[in-house]
């Protein structure tokens, strides 16, 4: 790829997302050139066309989340002056080098995501610290094991807003079992994962495993028993098709797992990759 390609870039975002996009890979082609010097110049040539694939899809990001953010002066100060943070340089960096590493489509969306997540927080709160974390683990994650930390943050942590919904209790079993239809129909099918493959995410600090605990499923998905709502459980796990193949994960491994915060942050990220949604994060 020529010169022009990040000129291309900028173009087709223009306002603050290009010229972001423009400055980072002033910083970025020097950063890639001093990683890679020794390297052979083929490799050199793949990591700088992964990169830019990376910056196409941060571009895209950075542009909608100034669409967004019209009305909010200070995310969009923290847009133009991006650069000027060392912390958020930094991440940029991380995020580019492990971007040039990999092909891998779905790790430059997920690297591009936390980049242009973390214009959106405060430098020192919990989702910016995070962030860090999470995109030096995105590096060293295999598909399959991205995929788990999607569908094991939504079955922990991500339901309707408002959770149980203003809608008689009567009605609640069926729209339930729909929502959960709809959403897990897009996370399975997915392979169970392996005692190395749990060991892994864990050396890596995304999840802890805990083999001799055994967490209750009905309870995970049901609302509180005060709110006075009840869903056929059973039923569910029993003969939906995407209850079946939830539960046998959940019987292998899932229910042993418990998410850190940096795994919790791409599983939300893989989450919303999956399901063309925008899972706001309130840490």
């Amino acid at each position: 790829m020529e010169p022009l390609s990040i000129v291309a870039i900028s173009a087709a975002v223009g306002g603050a997302a290009g010229k972001l996009v423009e400055k980072a890979w002033d910083s970025g082609e020097r950063w890639l050139a001093s990683y890679f010097k020794d390297h052979h110049p083929k490799a050199q040539e793949t990591a700088r066309e992964n990169s830019l694939k990376f910056l196409s899809d941060l571009a895209q990001r950075v542009h909608q989340l100034e669409e967004d953010a019209k009305d909010n002066d200070r995310i969009k100060r923290q847009i133009e002056s991006a650069l000027g943070d060392p912390d958020f340089s930094a991440l940029l960096k991380d995020a580019l080098i492990a971007s040039s590493r990999t092909g891998n489509e779905d790790k430059h969306k997920i690297l591009a995501r936390i980049v242009s997540e973390r214009l959106r927080c405060q430098s020192e709160g919990l989702v910016a610290l995070t962030s860090t974390l999470a995109c030096d683990a995105v590096k060293y994650l295999t598909p399959k094991q991205m995929r788990f930390l999607g569908i094991t943050t939504f079955v922990y942590s991500i339901r309707p807003s408002p959770f149980p919904p203003t809608i008689p209790p009567e009605e609640f079993a069926q729209w339930y079992v729909k929502w959960l239809t709809r959403f897990l129909s897009l996370h399975l099918p997915i392979e169970s994962l392996t005692h190395l493959d749990f060991t892994h995410l864990e050396s890596v600090s995304c999840i802890k495993y805990e083999p001799f605990i055994g967490r209750d499923l009905r309870k995970i998905l049901s609302p509180s028993a005060e709110a006075g709502y009840d869903w056929p459980f059973d039923d569910f796990i029993q003969n939906n098709p995407f209850g079946k193949q939830l539960y046998e994960l959940w019987k292998n491994g899932m229910q042993q797992t418990a998410l850190t915060t940096r795994g919790q942050l791409i599983g939300i990220y893989v989450h919303d990759e999956l399901t063309k949604t925008k899972t706001m994060i309130n840490w």
